[in-house]
């Protein structure tokens, strides 16, 4: 199963992978996201809930979904 939904296709090919791996291990069990912060720097951060909800001068980039546990 893919945990990464890529909202902003354009963006997406700048994310670093050490940032990628950082909102993976975030992920635990609350969603994360990777953002565009207004100065430039791409950042794995705690979403607001909803990237919709969201004000500021921060584009997101993709959603990491939460971990699935085995059971």
């Amino acid at each position: 199963m893919n945990r990464i939904k890529i909202l902003d296709e354009a963006l997406w090919p700048n994310v670093p992978r050490a940032i990628i791996d950082e909102a993976e291990q975030a992920a635990q069990a609350e969603p994360c996201w990777i953002a565009q912060q207004g100065n430039g720097h791409i950042v794995a951060m705690e979403g607001p809930g909803s990237p919709d909800v969201a004000t500021g001068d921060i584009i997101f980039i993709a959603e990491v979904g939460p971990r699935q546990s085995p059971e």
